[in-house]
């Protein structure tokens, strides 16, 4: 997944030695290459992840956008390295500035993590440590990654402070997280992920639990950070419309896999996959009249270790026909658009199919949505 858009003009100043990358603007900074991440359960194999190939380039945002359960924090998370390896089975590859991940022990890429690749995690009540206070929290991790003195770390975490929005930082500094609103504990977790100035941001559903004007606050402040540091990001949200002013490209993610990506232009103004365009009907429109109901997608996700034959998403498609229930779509450019690639064999909005199906199709179409069993 890419795009040719790229708003930061400048490198970011990341001036310590401890940086492991060094990748230009403009430049491949991640690449994920046939990624299968599964999960060993007493049920048999869950496949979260499979078969994933995107591209961000540095300084890109990329939104990867799904209901729970799809897999999308797998994904980010496997891209990263930050996966348990008791049960978990992965193959394919994915680098960061030429940085192998998969496979490679975590005591290596604990020389990225912090440094140049951080996370701000969903619910920082549990990410943030409760024994520690915010200000120690920040600087620790300066001086364990950028090896930076006590005295100037210690300094650095007030600035970092400040710098996301805290008022009166020398303070908060020295509160522990219970003391602290989810916003403000929020804004701290980004204060950790941005402290030694990473070249590679993954921030996960960073709004849960949060109110909406508090939503806006965080998400544009982590859109300003990101560009005054020229960072690469990686924003994990089931909120098509978080990403639609947030990142320059999406991919939108069902049954662990890449059903439809582009670039945010283009994915808006002409949607492909039946599934993004569920997700936009259900997502909550300001010009709607009051009282309006929410749309929803009817069913259920499938189950991922009983993933079903032919496309994942046709028990819950209204367009679904029996092609599509016993042969699976593969992702493919657009006939009209190369850079816009969709995973479904009766695309949307003008979009036409470059690889047809290998069985004809029968022609006792099933537009009716399966309800879900009481």
């Amino acid at each position: 997944m890419t795009t040719t858009e790229h708003p930061m003009a400048a490198e970011s100043q990341r001036s310590s030695t401890h940086h492991v990358l060094n990748v230009a603007v403009g430049e491949d900074l991640v690449v994920v290459r046939d990624l299968h991440t599964s999960f060993k359960t007493e049920r048999g194999v869950l496949r979260a992840v499979d078969g994933v190939n995107l591209t961000i380039k540095a300084g890109q945002s990329l939104g990867i956008v799904g209901e729970s359960g799809s897999g999308k924090t797998v994904m980010a998370r496997s891209i990263i390295g930050l996966l348990p390896r008791q049960n978990v089975v992965q193959s394919g590859s994915a680098t960061i500035g030429g940085h192998e991940v998969i496979g490679t022990p975590h005591k290596q890429l604990r020389k990225l993590w912090g440094s140049d690749v951080a996370m701000v995690f969903q619910d920082p009540m549990t990410a943030l440590n409760p024994t520690k206070r915010i200000g120690e929290q920040i600087a620790e991790s300066l001086r364990v990654n950028l090896k930076v003195p006590r005295g100037q770390a210690k300094s650095r975490a007030v600035e970092m402070l400040a710098k996301v929005g805290i008022p009166s930082p020398e303070l908060r500094a020295k509160a522990y997280p219970n003391q602290l609103s989810g916003g403000m504990r929020q804004r701290v977790m980004i204060a950790i992920a941005l402290a030694c100035e990473p070249a590679f941001l993954v921030a996960d559903e960073p709004t849960t639990g949060l109110d909406v004007t508090v939503q806006a606050q965080i998400l544009d402040l982590i859109g300003d950070l990101r560009k005054q540091n020229a960072m690469s990001m990686i924003l994990v949200t089931h909120d098509l419309g978080v990403v639609a002013s947030r990142t320059e490209a999406i991919a939108v993610v069902y049954a662990g896999r890449i059903v439809e990506q582009a670039s945010t232009t283009s994915m808006f103004a002409r949607v492909a996959m039946p599934y993004t365009e569920a997700l936009l009907e259900s997502t909550p429109r300001i010009d709607a009249p009051s009282g309006t109901k929410l749309a929803s997608i009817e069913g259920r996700p499938p189950d991922l270790v009983n993933t079903p034959v032919g496309c994942a998403f046709a028990p819950r498609c209204r367009y679904a026909t029996d092609l599509c229930r016993t042969e699976r779509p593969p992702l493919q450019p657009s006939g009209i658009d190369p850079d816009h690639l969709f995973a479904c064999w009766h695309p949307l909005n003008g979009h036409t199919l470059t690889i047809a199906p290998t069985q004809p199709e029968r022609s006792d179409p099933a537009p009716t949505i399966p309800t879900e069993a009481p």
